[in-house]
């Protein structure tokens, strides 16, 4: 059941992204949310860090000053960022609000995780829990309203019922705005700027409400949490450091066409468990002209069925984790084409999510899947092409720092593949 009123803010959106006025929509946002708050009721605003939320907090702050509370739900899920915890880098870029509150309840959060496997009923945890702790805030500093990011891919990923969104439909104890509905991320890029937040943080790489555990395949464990928390701090460092070799910079930012690259990157932790498929290593190395080894793992991961316009149950599969593909050969330079051809030699098997191993490390422990993609429009993506040397030292510093056995590159594309794991 969703709470008890939702208002989302419309604005009439321009086809292209360089008509979108980002005053225009600010001074409208503002009205709108002045007109419906009344002068004496106080808002709440659920904050994770990330460009979405904080875009909203900015946003609200003129219009409502002391009635304004944020808080940021510590559960222990959240990412390390440069080797601290994120609940700690979020409270200094809020430090100059007169209310922001961490709320630590990784104790209170981490334990109904524990042991679960299924993708969609982690999700559904999360929200119930995510609404709750939320709820007891909320009647705390006395709020009338909640507001939070919610952008249009929420809402059209939910209404497709293709991904549950942690942020879309909830069961609030009181009545919610959405001032971004009407936005996708370019868009809301524009608008941090606009609002005067910095180059860097307006084009930040997304990350997810729930975080970390929708990168934690199979069970979940505290102990598979701390590897993908650590692996994927060291993924996003290594991946910009790439980047700063090519470009001279973190990443590029086409403000013409809204496009950052690379888009997302980060990592994932699953179990060691797979089982050799011999048939399909049989096939892949006579169409791939290069030895192949097959396994399909223990752990399942979510896809995508692009032929529908909605889907009528989450879609699951094993992922196909690849070896020896490089025995005596040249290096992959074209991982989408290298996808691609898996994928067509496989059939009339279904593969949609591939791991290809990273030389070096052992079997036993937890496994450690790197991903980093590019996109043109968010709603397709391809793996980023990343020289295999380099992928090797991340996997080596991966094994040393973060404890794991094995990492392997997911060169998955979106669709079939999710780019989260569900």
């Amino acid at each position: 059941m969703p709470s008890l009123e939702v208002q989302r803010y419309q604005f009439k959106m321009p086809e292209n992204l360089s008509d979108f006025d980002p005053k225009s929509f600010v001074e409208g946002a503002r009205n709108w949310i002045d007109t419906l708050v009344g002068d004496e009721e106080e808002v709440a605003v659920s904050v994770s860090g990330g460009v979405d939320s904080t875009t909203v907090a900015f946003l609200m702050k003129e219009v409502l000053g002391n009635r304004l509370h944020l808080y940021f739900i510590n559960d222990g899920l959240r990412r390390v960022i440069g080797g601290r915890d994120e609940h700690r880098v979020t409270a200094e870029m809020f430090s100059g609000f007169p209310d922001f509150e961490v709320i630590h309840a990784a104790d209170r959060v981490l334990p109904w995780f524990e042991g679960e496997d299924d993708g969609s009923a982690k999700r559904e945890i999360f929200r119930g829990l995510y609404t709750t702790l939320s709820n007891r805030h909320l009647a705390d500093v006395s709020a009338n309203w909640i507001a939070d990011g919610t952008i249009a891919p929420d809402i059209v990923m939910t209404d497709q019922n293709r991904q549950i969104q942690h942020n879309v439909n909830l069961p609030y104890s009181m009545r919610k705005l959405e001032p971004l509905a009407p936005l996708y991320k370019p868009h809301v890029r524009r608008v941090a700027r606009y609002l005067g937040l910095s180059e860097d943080f307006a084009a930040r790489i997304p990350c997810p409400g729930p975080a970390q555990l929708l990168r934690v395949g199979g069970k979940f464990s505290k102990e598979k949490l701390r590897v993908s928390q650590d692996a994927t701090d060291i993924v996003e460092q290594m991946v910009e450091e790439h980047c700063r070799s090519m470009w001279g910079k973190p990443f590029k930012y086409d403000e013409q066409t809204g496009v950052r690259t690379p888009f997302q990157y980060f990592a994932t932790c699953i179990d060691p468990g797979m089982i050799y498929d011999l048939p399909l290593s049989e096939s892949l190395t006579k169409s791939l002209g290069r030895k192949a080894r097959c396994f399909r793992t223990d752990t399942n991961a979510m896809w995508i069925d692009a032929g529908v316009e909605r889907q009528e149950k989450r879609l699951y599969e094993p992922i196909l984790w690849l070896e020896n593909v490089m025995d005596g050969l040249d290096g992959i330079d074209d991982m989408a084409g290298f996808y691609d051809a898996v994928t067509k030699a496989a059939e009339p098997a279904k593969i949609h999510r591939v791991y290809l191993r990273i030389p070096g490390g052992t079997l036993g422990g937890y496994t450690v899947g790197i991903k980093a993609v590019e996109s043109d429009d968010v709603r397709t993506a391809r793996p980023m092409n990343i020289p295999m040397d380099y992928l090797v030292e991340m996997g080596d510093r991966i094994r040393r720092d973060a404890g794991a056995s094995m990492v392997a590159y997911d060169i998955s594309r979106r669709p079939p593949a999710t780019i989260e794991l569900f």
